[in-house]
């Protein structure tokens, strides 16, 4: 547990990280897409697997994520877009290994993102919980996530129903 002053000297040190060149603040935005650069998109993919755990690399749920952003209006889209680059450089100061999160190796990225979903900082917990969900709303539809997310897929043809005519106001055998 970090001290107070621990606590303030990284909150105070957290907006010059997130200044700093490639950061998500002061990125421009490209109008077709979420203006994702290489590491962004290695973050989200270090995230998924971390998350979601083997066989994640063979989801599109970064691609749905990308085409998704297109339908948030102009105000939402850059905070949503900024999430990927926000948790790479914060992991900077945030986690032991003082470095970015799309350099660690997949295991060390695992326990990042245990670090994060764990943190007694509200904020990191909130970033953590945003990727969380978005991925795992995109990763939801995908079928080669539905094992590791525990949804064994959509009920109907799964589940055999029978059909039974509903008649009003019949008396059911058996019942008073």
């Amino acid at each position: 547990m970090p001290s107070r002053r621990q606590f303030l000297a990284l909150v105070a040190a957290l907006p010059a990280v997130l200044a700093t060149p490639g950061s998500a603040l002061g990125a421009p935005q490209d109008e077709a897409g979420p203006g994702w650069d290489e590491s962004d998109v290695a973050v989200l993919r270090g995230f998924l697997a971390a998350v979601f755990g083997p066989g994640s690399e063979r989801t599109d749920a970064i691609e749905a994520l990308t085409a998704s952003l297109s339908w948030l209006d102009d105000e939402r889209k850059p905070l949503v877009a900024a999430l990927p680059a926000i948790f790479d450089q914060a992991s900077r100061v945030l986690v032991p290994t003082l470095a970015a999160f799309h350099t660690l190796r997949p295991e060390e990225q695992a326990a990042a993102v245990a670090n994060w979903s764990a943190s007694s900082l509200g904020f990191r917990r909130q970033i953590f919980n945003a990727l969380r969900t978005l991925l795992l709303a995109h990763a939801y539809a995908d079928p080669v996530t539905w094992e590791a997310i525990g949804y064994p897929g959509p009920w109907l043809g799964r589940i055999d129903l029978p059909a039974h005519p509903l008649r009003f106001g019949a008396v059911i055998p058996g019942t008073p």
